[in-house]
């Protein structure tokens, strides 16, 4: 049986990559949802890298913990369509925007369509 959770390398923990993505990266904003990310070569190897990064202002612990748990499984299930080597941090502002899988899913599909960083397979779905 396949495990369904985030590799160790599809994950970012290292603070210097954090900076650099959020320094050198661009940055897009939808449905409540902020997007830092900088892309990969084409001919990259390395999976996708994802953060979530969740400030206390947008309330406890549980709502803060369900909207982490929610864009993670939105970047889980579409992982595959964006582009190799990149690296994203969102950054949930509104947990009420966040209600379901789904809308977490529209709001990542939707920023990393806007970013370019979906894959050529994916643009035509």
């Amino acid at each position: 049986m396949q495990p369904n959770g985030l590799p160790r390398l599809c994950r970012l923990h290292l603070k210097r990559d954090f900076e650099e993505i959020i320094r050198g990266g661009i940055k897009l904003q939808y449905n409540g949802v902020v997007l830092w990310a900088r892309a990969g070569a084409r001919e990259d190897s390395r999976p996708v890298r994802f953060a979530v990064v969740v400030s206390r202002k947008m309330g406890p612990a549980v709502v803060r913990n369900r909207a982490k748990r929610l864009l993670r499984e939105a970047f889980r299930l579409n992982r595959k369509n964006i582009l190799s080597g990149t690296d994203i941090i969102v950054s949930p502002r509104d947990g009420e925007k966040l209600s379901n899988v789904h809308a977490a899913q529209d709001a990542l599909m939707t920023l990393c369509g806007r970013a370019a960083l979906l894959g050529p397979s994916s643009e035509n779905a």
